[in-house]
Formats: structure tokens, sequence, C-alpha cells
């Protein structure tokens, strides 16, 4: 009898442990998620986000950014390349790989019926593949190997 006990508190045991573990990785994980809602899902949901401080996730509109360096003042359009768009405002400087047709996530407020965004926080995609571009590729290359072999000594 009692190694049947001591069998069953051990197990009991374990799953006490284990469901701690989980809960609180649970717990922990919902805070570091970052999540965003489209400018259509921001658009669709207005109403229960506008006293929310969201994050809304798009790509920057061509031709729509306006940037007011002396007020630090940033506005541009971001969409999701269908029918909805948000006119964002941002105050601060944007991030050094903000462009115009750039992913963005805008982490601010919603107004006027989900259609304009103020921000208070700006994160931009970028991408972690090198290209060649046009016809540098070949100068690039002799530069490269005359720093590397000192004025282009090296003969392989």
């Amino acid at each position: 009898m009692n190694r049947k006990r001591s069998k069953t508190r051990w197990i009991i045991g374990g799953v006490i442990i284990a469901s701690s573990v989980i809960g609180f990785s649970l717990l922990n994980l919902g805070d570091n998620l970052v999540y965003f809602y489209t400018p259509a899902e921001a658009a669709e949901k207005h109403s229960e986000l506008e006293s929310k401080i969201i994050k809304v996730g798009g790509m920057v509109k061509p031709g729509t950014v306006a940037w007011n360096a002396e007020q630090l003042e940033l506005r541009f359009t971001m969409t999701d390349l269908k029918d909805h768009e948000i006119q964002v405002e941002h105050k601060g400087t944007p991030p050094d790989l903000f462009k115009e047709g750039q992913g963005v996530v805008v982490e601010g407020r919603l107004i006027d019926v989900g259609h304009r965004m103020v921000s208070h926080k700006l994160m931009v995609k970028h991408s972690e593949e090198y290209k060649k571009t046009g016809d540098h590729s070949t100068m690039n290359k002799a530069l490269l190997e005359e720093s590397i072999y000192k004025g282009g000594t090296y003969k392989p």
C-alpha cells in the first residue's frame, strides 16, 4: 500500500509542477507577443479599439509621406494594399529605415472612426537579404580585392 500511495503522490506532484511551469510560460508569452491589426481589421473594430493603445501594421503608401523637420512631425498613409487606408500622425523622428513602400507597424490610438491614428512609436520592417545592385558589383569586387590583398598583389 505504501508504494502505491508514494507513486500516486509523485504523479500528483509532477502534474502540479508541470501545470505551474506551463501556466507561468503562457502568462509571460502573452506579454511578449507582438500582435498588430491590419488597417482593415482596425477600421472594422474601431469602436472597441479607439480607447486603447494598439499596433496596426501595413505599408507606407507611396507619395503620402510629409515630413516637417522643424516641428518633428511626420504624416503618411498606411495601407493594406487593398482598399483600406489609415492616415498616421507621428511626433518625433522616424526610424532610419522608414521610407515609402516600406512595411511599418504603428503603435498608438485610433481616432476619427478608425480613419486616422496618432502614433507614439513606429517600427519598420527591413530585409535580411543582401542583393547586388546595378553595375557596381564588379567595381565593389575590385575594391574589396584591392583592400584585402593590399594593392591587388594577390594572384589566384
